[in-house]
């Protein structure tokens, strides 16, 4: 049984995904099995694939006859996989080459972590992350913990199992699998983030994630809200208190603090307003 399985849905992603599937031969640890869930593609992204499974026993490739989202085929090798611990990679995305070997010392020293994941860098289109430090209030507020963070397998099994839920079909099914896992998990989560980078995110202006409608958003949110109930109930009781509501009274208390909001402030009550 390999310590890790790494997971790779990809479609039409031919022109990337050599660079990725290398990232993970790049390993310093050795000890992993790398599933390839091809959605059907219909570019050179078998071919590319192939490359690799050819020549290294530890790549499989999974082909679907056709694209049925990229839920169902993370779902369909979280079924196949015998990875002590999982690890989701997108087929345009790329791992330093520490990351497992980091991880999995993290994971193997204390077995009371949940999730391990690193600091992370954005390429291609746009290189500004802005992914805040996770604590659960933020994770309910904003998906703070991206997809390709390693978690422990018999965990997922005891507790929750499902895998991802296909009805995000506009994006974000990755944050519904995080509330999930953690709301099914008997105690508080215990996430740890590693110091070195080691996740690097590619932005595309055609990806999938990018392409989400502000109205789109809402649904979503609604939908999690919907879904995770309890566990909002049981880290929001009070609306003030979500992160939120705290940004923004961060915002009003610094732009309160300005001249210019002084002066507006002083006319107003002079004019009896």
């Amino acid at each position: 049984m390999p310590a890790v399985s790494v997971i790779i849905p990809s479609y039409n992603l031919g022109q990337y995904i050599g660079e990725t599937l290398q990232s993970v031969k790049n390993q310093t640890f050795q000890d992993w099995e790398c599933l390839v869930v091809d959605n059907g593609s219909t570019d050179n992204s078998r071919d590319v694939i192939h490359e690799y499974v050819a020549v290294d026993a530890r790549f499989s490739l999974i082909p679907l006859v056709s694209n049925v989202g990229v839920a169902q085929a993370r779902n369909t090798a979280l079924h196949r996989c015998q990875g002590k611990y999982i690890l989701f990679l997108d087929a345009d995305d790329i791992i330093g080459p520490g990351y497992m070997e980091a991880a999995v010392a993290v994971l193997e020293e204390d077995p009371s972590v949940n999730v391990v994941y690193a600091r992370a860098e954005r390429f291609g289109e746009e290189t500004k992350w802005d992914l805040m430090p996770f604590d659960m209030g933020t994770m309910l507020s904003s998906n703070c913990l991206y997809v390709t963070s390693f978690f422990r397998k018999a965990e997922y099994d005891l507790y929750y199992g499902k895998g991802f839920d296909a009805g995000f079909v506009n994006g974000y099914e990755d944050w519904d699998f995080w509330l999930s896992l953690f709301e099914s998990l008997p105690g508080e989560p215990k996430v740890v983030q590693l110091p070195e980078v080691y996740f690097f995110y590619r932005t595309r202006k055609r990806s999938r994630n990018a392409g989400v409608s502000d109205e789109a958003l809402k649904e979503i949110r609604l939908r999690l809200w919907e879904k995770h109930k309890s566990l909002y109930a049981r880290y929001f009781p009070n609306p003030l208190e979500t992160v939120e509501y705290r940004r923004l009274k961060r915002a009003f208390d610094k732009a309160s603090r300005t001249p210019c909001w002084k002066l507006r402030m002083a006319v107003k009550k002079m004019l009896g307003k």
